[in-house]
């Protein structure tokens, strides 16, 4: 269950494993914090400091988005795992440059493939032409081939740069003009698009913190992103695997005419924002797309053109990938796979 709150003049509370939430007027609402998995907050309502132990302590990830500006969502997480193997091996894999490429390569062709997913969506539901999606299947297959040969992890983002910039060009393409879509921006999103793939991609990278953290990794040392002061390079690593799954969703959700006005509002500091009136239906579809998140892409071999593409919850997808990236860290390590011990 998501608990979205979203009025003014809020309260929460925590009351014997219960979060409460009050507003003025009288009005509340209850939710066992063991039926959530999501808390998203818009806003400023007060909360008791109990209010953030119990759900960091019950591993629910929580979303605070700014009611105005251009500030940053801020992510709130339970405290660091205590599973030692698993970050041992991933701080001695970034600790040999070669193996940490390696796996840095391994990460962006994940991604790559996962391109599939949601052009698939651009093209039964906005009508992308055959020759473009193949022309961009071309670019994307042979950038995938030139990760071998990528030098450094600065190299492989190039590479996958240039895709991701091709990938939002045939989406400009493609989305009739009254979207006002003309590449990806953020900070703050300037048009309806963007707005709705930076929420998304906002609400994703909590899902993949809480997997994260909870998996043992080091949140902050990532193999394709490099440790910087305030990034959790290790989320942004493992979140790059299922944007394409926010790109989905993002176009299965708006209309391929025109967007609706009420959906949507503009303001210069805060660029486009999604509207208090579409919020509840864009969380209500949010919550019945986390239960049945598609896979990023078909596994090799298969066609990526097929009809049934897999599903499952998102949190349990992503502790299926947090597993075989640490089977991927033991292959480059030449470490033996469960199978093999």
């Amino acid at each position: 269950m998501i608990l979205v709150v979203d009025r003014r003049a809020c309260t929460l509370r925590h009351d014997a494993g219960v979060l409460k939430v009050e507003c003025e007027g009288g009005s509340s609402q209850r939710a066992p914090i063991a039926q959530l998995e999501q808390v998203i907050i818009h806003g400023n309502p007060m909360a008791e400091t109990a209010v953030w132990r119990a759900l960091a302590k019950a591993g629910v990830p929580t979303v605070m988005l700014p009611a105005r500006g251009a500030d940053g969502a801020a992510v709130l997480g339970n405290g660091l795992a205590t599973q030692f193997p698993l970050r041992a091996l991933q701080h001695q894999i970034a600790a040999e440059p070669a193996q940490a490429l390696a796996v840095a390569a391994w990460i962006i062709r994940q991604k790559l493939l996962g391109y599939d997913l949601p052009l698939r969506a651009l093209s039964l539901r906005h009508g992308a032409d055959a020759e473009s999606c193949a022309a961009f299947i071309q670019r994307r297959d042979q950038a995938i081939a030139a990760l071998p040969a990528a030098a450094s992890q600065d190299a492989l983002m190039g590479i996958e740069g240039q895709v991701a910039n091709a990938w939002f060009g045939l989406i400009a393409r493609t989305l009739t003009p009254v979207w006002g879509f003309s590449g990806r921006n953020r900070r703050p999103p300037r048009d309806p698009v963007n707005a709705l793939l930076s929420l998304g991609y906002t609400l994703l990278g909590s899902e993949v913190h809480r997997g994260v953290i909870a998996s043992g990794l080091d949140p902050s040392l990532g193999l394709l992103h490099q440790p910087a002061a305030g990034r959790e390079s290790m989320v942004l690593d493992l979140t790059e695997i299922f944007r394409s799954g926010v790109d989905h969703y993002a176009l299965s959700w708006i209309d391929p005419e025109a967007p609706d006005q009420s959906d949507f509002y503009y303001r210069e500091r805060e660029g486009c924002r999604l509207s208090k009136a579409a919020r509840p239906r864009f969380y209500g579809i949010w919550a019945a797309r986390r239960a049945e998140w598609p896979y990023p892409h078909a596994t090799d071999g298969e066609p990526a053109e097929q009809a049934d593409w897999p599903a499952g919850g998102l949190r349990e997808q992503i502790n299926g990938w947090i597993e075989r990236l640490r089977s991927e860290m033991k292959r480059v390590a030449g470490q033996p796979q469960e199978h093999d011990e």
